[in-house]
């Protein structure tokens, strides 16, 4: 998960041209400051709305800051590449640190997202006892281990910087394991959908087991973790896979050189990921619209029974883990 290949093979062009810097520095402007302003609302209504404070959300806020991460750093420095490249110019240094923390971000990403998928299968096969399973401590002991892992990655691939095979090995430990673990816990989560689905078709509403309305509730959020891990996977995968063929194709034996307009596309996909985030959210996640809606125009914030339900929901939690709160999860349309 390097940018070395990106690099190297745009090397093989004379100029950008004129043209095509104006149209990327447009784009990139526009692309930084949306995912900065999204992913900035994502945090900002989490801490904001009592309501947002459940597990799963821990772990969107805690992917919505290695977004903030790609925005701030990465992209305008691929940025400030495509308006003096094709030769890099910018030292090797920047060039060192640049993959690093897009290692970190990428790594940190995924992890999230696996660290998600296992939240949700613990909640879809254990609802009763999710929220003995998943305490305040554990939670933060996972994120903090997301970005150990991460950071180690990273460091990892600062001091590989010159090998080739390091960009093999990065894509196995921090793409295509990750990745495995999230199918398998999807797959759990479907199957265990399935049986409560039939169950339920042999019963009647009024006949529904605690059990039902609990899994009902869980299955909405994810729903919605499911379209953005998706999303990942189509942002990310041209990427990766482009990387697995640096990794283990020598262009000076023989290996054909990757079009750099192909480079181009698959880079913009993965830095674009991070701004898809924040519109699923607001697509599919009700509380996050709503929070969202009052951020943006407060002055709208004045429906009586809006005010009441968030007042009751403050008076409930008492607590950030308390159930009344924590329960509420995710609200789909």
């Amino acid at each position: 998960m390097s940018d070395n290949s990106a690099v190297n093979s745009t090397n093989t062009l004379q100029t950008f041209s004129g043209a095509f810097r104006a149209g990327t520095a447009t784009f990139a402007i526009i692309l930084v400051l949306g995912t900065i302003f999204g992913n900035v609302l994502v945090i900002v209504a989490f801490s904001r709305n009592v309501r947002m404070r459940t597990v799963t959300n821990y772990f969107v806020v805690s992917l919505a800051c290695t977004d903030l991460c790609l925005a701030l750093f990465s992209m305008p420095v691929w940025v400030a590449y495509l308006l003096t490249g094709p030769i890099w110019t910018l030292g090797a240094a920047l060039s060192r640190i640049w993959t690093m923390v897009d290692i970190l971000v990428g790594t940190a990403s995924i992890i999230n997202l696996m660290a998600i998928s296992f939240d949700r299968v613990l909640c879809i096969r254990n609802p009763l006892r999710y929220f003995d399973l998943m305490t305040s401590r554990r939670v933060i002991v996972i994120i903090t281990g997301v970005w150990i892992y991460s950071t180690s990655m990273a460091v990892a691939s600062f001091l590989l910087y010159t090998k080739r095979i390091f960009n093999l090995v990065a894509t196995i430990m921090c793409f295509s394991v990750p990745l495995l673990v999230i199918i398998t816990s999807y797959s759990i989560i479907f199957r265990v959908a399935l049986r409560h689905i039939r169950q339920m078709r042999a019963t009647t509403q009024t006949q529904y087991p605690r059990s039902h309305y609990r899994f009902l509730k869980e299955l909405k959020p994810a729903k919605t973790i499911a379209v953005v891990i998706g999303a990942f996977v189509v942002c990310w995968l041209p990427f990766v896979t482009l990387n697995v063929i640096y990794s283990l194709c020598n262009p000076s034996q023989g290996c054909p050189v990757v079009n750099p307009a192909v480079i181009m596309v698959t880079k913009w996909m993965h830095y674009g990921n991070s701004l898809l985030n924040p519109i699923i959210y607001t697509v599919m996640n009700r509380d996050f619209r709503r929070t969202f809606k009052a951020l943006l125009w407060p002055r709208n914030r004045t429906h009586p029974e809006e005010k009441a339900l968030d007042t009751r929901s403050t008076a409930a939690a008492g607590g950030l883990w308390a159930p009344a709160a924590a329960n509420v999860g995710f609200h789909m349309e």
